[in-house]
């Protein structure tokens, strides 16, 4: 298993705190719950962004400039940083070039699921059971359980299965659901929304035939790919390590490469909120990705997947896709639903 840039960002920050002065351990950990070290609201501001060197600022016992020059030079230490900001309103944000992301594509093809989970921060996952399995809330309550106890499976982590008290059914009757959607699609539709979906659900909605429903456009990503992965067979002799990821220029490749380096942060948000619609969301930002590069570049119509100059490193591209979304439908336990015809 790789560790994933966030991980190495953390370990570089705690390890810049550990010189910068502070009085006891004691001291070090109380600085260390007011720090935050994730991507920012706006990724036009970076790739990550910490809050450290303004905790660093109120704190009297260390120099502050000192501690923020301390903080950059670990930063940039990293690989792949392209640039290190230290902000006007305090903040410190990372920006990682291109190539980083790319390269570590590699690792998503051949880790798959496992890409980046190591060292995650993660030794226990909280995922109680209903009681009773009587109505769309329960039922996704089950769903969400199990989802969590297979990530934890995954990561390593400690899956602490409690359970619910019982409650009244309400909302749409769950064998209505069923005989409207089937039960595959009802279970994805479930959990890839946020809880709220069921509070107003809607058998059309949840099996509506469009890019912003999960439920076809998941599935229809792992078509598209599919019929991609047989008309690049030829390349499929050139694939190795040594593939030149760099070769990748179209915005919307990097953008693809970008985002799946975030699949470890998307499994360690799914864990904090406790929520598995986190992870299908995640899921669906790549598929729509996934859309704007087909829309971009036609590929079984044009020379895309056959260009010898870039074909390998395609290839290399939309295998990792492949890989990153069937690993998360198989969290999720959707990986049987299949595209819709």
């Amino acid at each position: 298993m790789s560790i994933s840039y966030i991980t190495h960002a953390r370990r570089a920050l705690d390890a810049a705190l550990e010189g910068i002065g502070l009085p006891d351990r004691q001291a070090q950990e109380a600085v260390r719950q007011e720090i935050i070290l994730r991507p920012p609201r706006e990724r036009s501001w970076g790739d990550l962004s910490t809050n450290s060197s303004i905790i660093l600022k109120s704190n009297k016992n260390i120099d502050s400039k000192e501690a923020s020059d301390s903080l950059a030079f670990a930063f940039k230490k990293l690989e792949g940083i392209a640039d290190v900001r230290l902000e006007k309103n305090g903040y410190i944000n990372l920006i990682y070039n291109n190539k980083y992301w790319l390269k570590n594509i590699l690792l998503v093809k051949g880790e798959g699921a496992e890409f980046g989970t190591e060292g995650m921060a993660v030794e226990k996952i909280d995922g109680p059971v209903p009681a009773e399995v009587n109505d769309l809330f329960s039922y996704r309550q089950k769903m969400n359980a199990e989802i969590l106890g297979r990530i934890a499976t995954l990561i390593g982590a400690e899956w602490d299965r409690g359970v619910q008290p019982e409650r009244e059914a309400t909302g749409f009757p769950l064998p209505s659901a069923i005989a409207r959607c089937t039960e595959a699609k009802l279970k994805f539709a479930l959990i890839a929304n946020p809880p709220g979906f069921i509070d107003a659900f809607s058998p059309i909605l949840a099996i509506d035939k469009s890019y912003d429903n999960p439920v076809f456009a998941i599935p229809y990503a792992r078509l598209m790919l599919a019929r991609f992965m047989t008309a690049m067979e030829e390349a499929k002799s050139e694939l190795g390590e040594g593939v030149d990821m760099s070769v990748l220029k179209l915005p919307e490749e990097v953008a693809l490469a970008r985002r799946m380096n975030d699949w470890p942060l998307a499994l360690e948000r799914t864990v904090l909120k406790r929520d598995c619609f986190y992870l299908a969301s995640f899921l669906q930002e790549l598929s729509l990705l996934f859309f704007k590069l087909v829309e971009r570049v036609h590929p079984i119509s044009s020379g895309y997947l056959t260009t010898r100059a870039e074909r390998s490193a395609r290839h290399v591209l939309l295998v990792a896709l492949e890989t990153i979304i069937i690993g998360g439908v198989t969290l999720l336990g959707v990986d049987s639903v299949k595209e819709y015809g």
